[in-house]
This record gives C-alpha cells, sequence and structure tokens, in this order.
C-alpha cells in the first residue's frame, strides 16, 4: 500500500481549486454559444425522502435505512485518501461496510481522519480538501437523494403547462411506484419566456401557464408528487421590481452595475432590503406549493459579489460571507423541510446551507452528454453524501442513445446514489428504456469510501453493499472510447478479496449467471458500453445473488431472508410493485444442480426456469405491497463435458507494461478458460482473450491457457507462451494510444486525437490524424518506463480553439526534471516542431500553462506525439 503523504493531502486540494477554477472558464464559454440557440442553463432536480418499513430475520420491524440517517447521522464511515493497489478502481459503500481496502475511518462530526496506524488527520474536509466551509450533510428531512423529472433537457424553454402535466401524470402513473417523487420546472414559466439575462422576472408568469403556478403545483401535488422551481433568484430583469425595492439591488446612480446571464441587475447581499427582497421572493413561492428549488448561477453571483464591492451599501471584501448571506435569506424563507439545490459548476461557498449542488456542465443527448456526468462524478463525488448530495446533471435514455451507453448512463447514476432526475419526453420512451429507468429508482444512500477527487476516468466501479447480514458487491465496468472495444481484467485482490476466494458471479443487466471463478474475470467491452456484475463469496451451499427490481439487487426490495441449509429452503420477504413481475435468482454450489421442488408466493402464481448452476424463480403481486415467499430446491444431475485443451495462443502488447493474450476459438465444447501467469492462476475468462497488466517490460514471463468445466474441472493440456513486453513494442508509439495514468482536474481537458472543440486536430491549417488536444493548466503523466530513446511531437494552439486570443507555454517533464519549455505561443504562431531526448525516463508528464492569466481557454495540440525509438537492451 502506497504510504500517505502531506504531498497527497495537499494534491488533492490543488486538484479542487485547479477544477473549481477550470469549470467555471469552461461554463462561461459553453454557455457564451448555449445562449445562441436558447441553450443557456442547468436543470433543477428535485429531492425524493423514500424510507420504507422492513421485517428482519427475526420477524422484528426494521426501519435501520431510514433511522440511520436520521437519528445516527453524522458517524464514523470507512475511507480512502489516495489510490489502493489498481487506480482504476473507484469504490463506493451502502450500508454498514467493512472492507480491507479502506486507510480508515472519517469522522464527518468532527472533520478528522482515523488512519490505521493511529495517525489523525484533523480538519480533513476544510483543510486537506479546501472546502471552506465545510459541515456534514443535514439528513434530518432529506435522509435520501433527490429522484424525479425534469423538463429542462428535453423542452428547453419551449415549456408549457400542459406538457408538464402529461408528464407529471405518467411519472405517477409508471415511476411513483418505483421511488420518483418529484416533478421539476424548469426555465420559460417566468417573465417572457425566453431568452437569458433579460428573462429574469420572477413575479411575472408566462402566458403557457395561465392556471399559473400555484396552480400547476396544485395539479402535481394531487398526483402524489411533489413541485420544484427553477429560478436564478439573486437576479432580476424588471425594472418596476427594482424600483418597488429600494436599495436591494447593486446600482450606481440608479444604474445596475451588474448585468450578467444571472439577471439585468443583481441583488446587494450587504443591504437589509437586499436580504428582505429574497426572503419575500421565496415566501412567495413557497406558499404557491413548491417545496423544492434549484438556484443557478450561483458561481457568477459569487464572482460578481468579488468585483463590484465598491457599489454595495456596506462594502467588504469578504464577499463569500455576503454570498452565504444571500443564500441563508432563502433558507430561512423556505425552512428545513424544503430542499435547496444549487447550481452552474459547483457553487462551494454554499456547503452547509444547501441540501445539494451540481457538480458540473450541462449534459447533451449523446455520449458526450454522458461524459459530462462521468467528469462531475469523478471530480467531486467525494462531496456525495457526506457535505450535500452531489447532482451530476439529469439522466438520459431516449434515442439516439443505444441501448448499452442508456444502460452506462443508469449505471452511472444507480451506483453512485447521487441525485437522480430524468429529463426525456416521458411517454415517448420505449419499453427496453423505461425497464432501465425503473431499475436505478430511486437513488439510494450510497457514499463514497474514496475522499479524494479522481484524476482519470476510472473503469472498475465497486458499490460494496452490506444488507441484512450479508455482505456482497455490485460492479459497473466501463469502456468510454467511441470506437474500441476494451477487455477488464476485473480482479478479487483490486477489491479486497483473496484471489482465491471463488466468487459467484451474476450479471444484471443481462440476466445470467456467470459461474463461480476464482482470481478474477476478463471482460469484453464494446464502445460505449457498461456492464454490471454481482459478486458474492461462494460459502458451499446455495445462494440467493440477485433480484431485478433494483441495480442494487436486493437492497431496495429484499426486507428479510433465511436459509435453512440442510432442506436447501430459503423463506424471504420482498416489496414489489404492482403488476410488475419479480424475480429471484439464485446459484449454486460449483460442481452442484439444484432444481426447484417447491415456490410460493402468498398464493400468487410463481414459475421458475432451472439451469445448470441456477434458477430464476418468477411471480408477479397485483398490488405493490410486501409478499411472503418460500423457495426449496432439490438436488439435480449435474452434467460435466471433458474438456480439450486450447490452442493458437497468441501475445501482443497491450501498452508499455501489459499483454493480450489472445487463442484460437475451440470447436469443442467448453465454459472459458483459466489463465496461469507464471504458475499462478490470474483469472478467468469466458471468451478466448485475457489482458495481463502491471507487467516488468524487461522481464521473461511464462503462460498457460486452461480450458475449464463449469465445476473448475480444467483441461490436462494447456496453450503455453514465454515473452518479454519489450521485445513485443513497436519502434514507435503514439502516447494517444496509451493510457495516461493522470489527468488533468476539468471539464473536457483532454481530447485523445481530437482537439479540445471536439473536431479533428489542426495548426496552422495543417491536419494531423493523432495527439492529444487539451486546455490551458492542463498536465497530462505517462508512464514510459525509460523504454525509449526521443519523444517527438508538433505543438500549437488549435485553428477551432473558442478562443482567439491568449498565451500558452508548452513543457515536458521528466521524472520531475524540465526536459524541454516552449517560447509563449499563441494562434498566430503556428507548428511548432519538438523532438527530445527522454532515454531513462520512466515518468513522462505533459504540461500546458496559460501564461499572465491568459490562455486558459485556448485549445492546446500535442499533434503526432510519439515515442521512438524503443531501448530493446
Amino acid at each position: 500500500m502506497r504510504a500517505i503523504t502531506n504531498d497527497t493531502i495537499h494534491s488533492h486540494s490543488h486538484l479542487i481549486r485547479t477544477f473549481h477554477k477550470k469549470i467555471g472558464v469552461i461554463m462561461r464559454t459553453r454557455f457564451t454559444d448555449l445562449i445562441k440557440r436558447l441553450f443557456f442553463h442547468d436543470l433543477m432536480i428535485f429531492a425524493a425522502i423514500f424510507s420504507f418499513v422492513g421485517v428482519t430475520q427475526s420477524g422484528k420491524t426494521d426501519r435501520s435505512h431510514v433511522e440511520t440517517a436520521r437519528t445516527t447521522w453524522p458517524h464514523l464511515i470507512p475511507c480512502r485518501i489516495h489510490e489502493g493497489a489498481n487506480p482504476d478502481v473507484f469504490v463506493m459503500t451502502l450500508g454498514s461496510v467493512k472492507t480491507s481496502l479502506a486507510d480508515g475511518m472519517f469522522d464527518p462530526a468532527k472533520d478528522e481522519v482515523i488512519l490505521n496506524n493511529g495517525k489523525v488527520i484533523k480538519n480533513y474536509y476544510s483543510d486537506s480538501l479546501g472546502i471552506k466551509f465545510y459541515q456534514p450533510i443535514d439528513k434530518k428531512y432529506f435522509p435520501l437523494p433527490p429522484s424525479g423529472w425534469c423538463s429542462w433537457y428535453y423542452y428547453y424553454q419551449n415549456v408549457n403547462e400542459k406538457e408538464i402535466e402529461k408528464n407529471a401524470r405518467w411519472v405517477a402513473e409508471n415511476l411513483k411506484p418505483y421511488g420518483a417523487k418529484y416533478i421539476q420546472i424548469d426555465d420559460g414559466w417566468q417573465g417572457k419566456g425566453h431568452g437569458a439575462g433579460d428573462n429574469r422576472d420572477w413575479t411575472t408568469i408566462d402566458k403557457r401557464f395561465p392556471g399559473g403556478m400555484n396552480g400547476l403545483a396544485s395539479y402535481i401535488k394531487g398526483l402524489g408528487l411533489q413541485p420544484g422551481l427553477w429560478l436564478a433568484p439573486q437576479g432580476q430583469s424588471n425594472p418596476r421590481v427594482i424600483g418597488e425595492n429600494p436599495h436591494a439591488f447593486l446600482l450606481n446612480n440608479d444604474t445596475s452595475v451588474s448585468r450578467t446571464w444571472e439577471g439585468e441587475y443583481l441583488v446587494d447581499p450587504s443591504s437589509k432590503a437586499g436580504l428582505e427582497y429574497l426572503h419575500s421572493l421565496f415566501t412567495t413561492l413557497s406558499g404557491w406549493g413548491f417545496n423544492y428549488f434549484k438556484i443557478d448561477g450561483q458561481p457568477i453571483v459569487i464572482d460578481e459579489y468579488h468585483s463590484k464591492s465598491k457599489y454595495m451599501m456596506h462594502p467588504s471584501e469578504n464577499a463569500d460571507s455576503l454570498y452565504r448571506a444571500t443564500v441563508e435569506s432563502i433558507r430561512s424563507a423556505i425552512g428545513e423541510k424544503r430542499y435547496l439545490l444549487g447550481c452552474w459548476g459547483i457553487p462551494l461557498d454554499g456547503t452547509g446551507i444547501m441540501n445539494g449542488s451540481r457538480t458540473g456542465g450541462d449534459v447533451v443527448l449523446g455520449w458526450e452528454g454522458f461524459k459530462t456526468s462521468l467528469d462531475a462524478t469523478m471530480h467531486y463525488y467525494f462531496l456525495n453524501n457526506i457535505v450535500w448530495y452531489c447532482d451530476p446533471d439529469v439522466m438520459l435514455l431516449r434515442y439516439p442513445l443505444t441501448l448499452d451507453q442508456a444502460r452506462a448512463w443508469a449505471t452511472l447514476q444507480g451506483l453512485t446514489g447521487e441525485a437522480l432526475m430524468t429529463s426525456d419526453r416521458m411517454m415517448d420512451l420505449s419499453s427496453d428504456r423505461v425497464k432501465i429507468l425503473k431499475s436505478v429508482f430511486p437513488a439510494q444512500d450510497i457514499r463514497p469510501l474514496d475522499l479524494f477527487p479522481s484524476t482519470t476516468y476510472k473503469h472498475i466501479w465497486d458499490l460494496k453493499i452490506n444488507h441484512l447480514g450479508e455482505n456482497y458487491d455490485v460492479v459497473g465496468l466501463f469502456n468510454y472510447s467511441e470506437s474500441k472495444s476494451k477487455v477488464i481484467l476485473l480482479k478479487w485482490s483490486d477489491l479486497g478479496y483473496s484471489d482465491s476466494t471463488r466468487m459467484h458471479i451474476f450479471d444484471f443487466w443481462n440476466k445470467e449467471y456467470m459461474g463461480a471463478w476464482k482470481g478474477g474475470i476478463a471482460v469484453t467491452l464494446p464502445p460505449t458500453s457498461c456492464r454490471v456484475l454481482t459478486l458474492m463469496k461462494d460459502h458451499g451451499h446455495i445462494r440467493l445473488i440477485s433480484t431485478n427490481r433494483h441495480i442494487t439487487q436486493g437492497y431496495v426490495d429484499l426486507v428479510s431472508l433465511k436459509l435453512d441449509s440442510e432442506k436447501n429452503t430459503f423463506n424471504g420477504k420482498s416489496k414489489v410493485v404492482a403488476d410488475a413481475p419479480y424475480k429471484l435468482y439464485f446459484a449454486f454450489p460449483p460442481g452442484k444442480n439444484y432444481v426447484v421442488k417447491r415456490a410460493t408466493a402468498e398464493g400468487l402464481k410463481v414459475s421458475t426456469e432451472n439451469h445448470q448452476g441456477w434458477s430464476e424463480v418468477k411471480f408477479t403481486s397485483p398490488r405493490t405491497t410486501e409478499v411472503n415467499w418460500v423457495v426449496s430446491f432439490a438436488l439435480s444431475r449435474f452434467y460435466h463435458y471433458p474438456v480439450a485443451s486450447p490452442y493458437g495462443l497468441d501475445v501482443s502488447a497491450n501498452g508499455l507494461q501489459g499483454v493480450m493474450l489472445k487463442w484460437d476459438d475451440q470447436y469443442q465444447l467448453n465454459d472459458g478458460c483459466e489463465v496461469y501467469l507464471d504458475g499462478k492462476l490470474a483469472g478467468y475468462t469466458p471468451t478466448n482473450v485475457f489482458p495481463l497488466d502491471n507487467l516488468n517490460p524487461r522481464q521473461s514471463y511464462n503462460v498457460e491457457i486452461k480450458s475449464v468445466w463449469e465445476d473448475g474441472t480444467e483441461s490436462r493440456g494447456a496453450a503455453k507462451a514465454a515473452f518479454e513486453v519489450r521485445n513485443l513494442l513497436p519502434d514507435t508509439i503514439y502516447l494517444s494510444t496509451l493510457e495516461p495514468v493522470a489527468l488533468p482536474s476539468g471539464l473536457e481537458s483532454v481530447m485523445v486525437n481530437k482537439s479540445i472543440s471536439g473536431k479533428e486536430i489542426s495548426i496552422g491549417g495543417k491536419r494531423y490524424e493523432f495527439g492529444i488536444g487539451v486546455r490551458a493548466d492542463a498536465d497530462i503523466v505517462y508512464e514510459v518506463g525509460g523504454l525509449y530513446r526521443n519523444l517527438s511531437a508538433t505543438v500549437g494552439v488549435d485553428d477551432n480553439s473558442f478562443d482567439k486570443s491568449g498565451t500558452v507555454e508548452f513543457s515536458i517533464l521528466g521524472d520531475g526534471v524540465r526536459l524541454w519549455r516552449s517560447e509563449k505561443i499563441t494562434p498566430e504562431s503556428g507548428t511548432i516542431p519538438v523532438s527530445i531526448d527522454i532515454k531513462g525516463v520512466k515518468r513522462l508528464i505533459l504540461q500546458v500553462k496559460e501564461v499572465d492569466g491568459k490562455g486558459g481557454n485556448l485549445g492546446a495540440d500535442w499533434a503526432d506525439i510519439r515515442l521512438v525509438g524503443l531501448l530493446r537492451k
């Protein structure tokens, strides 16, 4: 395990400050473009509170999921404060989880980490992570994150009362039983209905809402849902309102000194009149019946208070505290029982007052929209359910997203427990997409194990769950590439288990049992897709491994469970949704087979499917209720096939420190293959490919591939090969084909074989097929292992850069030493060739810095950047 140092802790704070600054620049640029299309603000997301009464195995009432949040939070939680052995693993927890991956425990009440070695890190969030106003989240009235629907990402400002009502009815009929609670009305309800800063009149309702906002709120409540409202409250665009509230706004000789996206006028936070105006506004909105408020443009407000202090009634340099006074005024008006969400980037100055916050930019319909939510999750998930509920923006599932992409987006939401809002036209979703939607509602009480920002897009997401005394993992595997398949080796040791442990594996989205294997499993993912695998230890008896209700697979629906192992009988109770088929999946010990002998569910019709190694039990209730069920099994014949040896093994380089093993598809039957590296089991694969990573490129290795049957019986013979990674590498390799070990903190700060604009890399009119597009203040880190002699590239400002002015500087560092630095480069500088000696360099850092505070939004390119001259000795 890597040692924890002060440098490690300080780097977390630096990453957060850098990302916070960068996202502000990007959001301003993005919104300048979006305003032209009237797509200019973020989604409001509503809070949902879902509680339920369960029954334990002893038959006693169990409200632990909700009561833990309400009565014992804040409490100690396990934590990591740096990356583990595999930095590609992202870890979350649900329930009272204990794991060997933890570095120690975090005490949210004291804001301190108690490490396993006894060392105490005080003020961890406020000092080490730079969260200035840290307070633990108040879960008294909102024990779970918000779940519901938002109007913005389908209707934008072209919204109307009838469409809101249609979607609300659909949610009430189809999604409310699954935990949806909020219907959020976004921009377009107010003022003249369209526009940006000139459409910030919260006292006028657009004519497309003839029933009034109080009438629409009442209609939504009549459906058993809660209404919510978007606004940019510190702004105002109606001169009449300004005249009626003297001294409430920032003026100079009766002229506004702040004209921004937030509004033509801005509340004066130093004046009593300004705070009273906000209090009165939210008293009115609350009186209309709204119970959730999303306040947008907050970082704009903070920036304006910093720069316009001299125009305040009581000038102050403490703009952060003045801003917080405006949010406190809003909170005092709406009370503690209404949800308050901050928005636009991430308004960290609102922590301790807001219930939740957006943590990134606006999504779009497409894979880039998913990556926007991914970016927000990677950089700010450490705040979720500890400081507030993070909101990575809405989940979109509609066409033209593929079903694989829809599942990936749903998996991001379902495994993290962040705010969960959908924003499609609900009536138009296909049944397949609705099924995906229901599988992740509602958001759960999930929080991070990893209390630090991620520097890469991690591919392995491990949700560790403890429920009804059972520990299991729900693991999401992601391929973010839009063009290439990816093979991921999921190793048990990376999840905190012994590689000798035999783990049952169930594929949640495909509803298939994959066997019980030691070491790990190799999974092949097509582009822009994910797999969700449930992992549960084999204890030598039948296991209930999954249910179909929710991605947490039992946590939401399974109320009680008891196994009589002598009689092979399960007694359970589950919460089920009316008319929705409810399925239970059972896995058998390897080498044994059973069939369902008897299955009952309180008089309901029960159907069963028996497969070798596993069974499915299904029943449907006409009511949303709790159902007692009993399932008994009888021993059955196990079919065994004598597997043959694999053949045609090929070994190829996979990066600079790994290989990809591939062998011929076999004619004869088998259940996959097990792979041995230097005589030690590396893992299992159901296909004919297997990756080996983190190898010494100068060391010789031996591999063996053996076919295997379901009971673990292997072939007598094996396909064998000996290799050394260095001898498999090409003489020249593009850096864009390698995975960096660290990326800059920032929204869309790095693009592979594209510029930051998303277009082909182009400098001085010349186009490049390969390269890396970045934004200024970007450090990209590669492990190159001292394997190559030279680095060559062409650098410059991209022709399609968002900005056409500014200055940047390129640098290359090798093992901490600066090897090369460019002159100051502007968009007019053209192409700059680079060729440097990197012999012996193990860690390479590519840097782009803005110069004199100008150039932070320039697109900078490392075109044709490649390692040249493989050192074979």
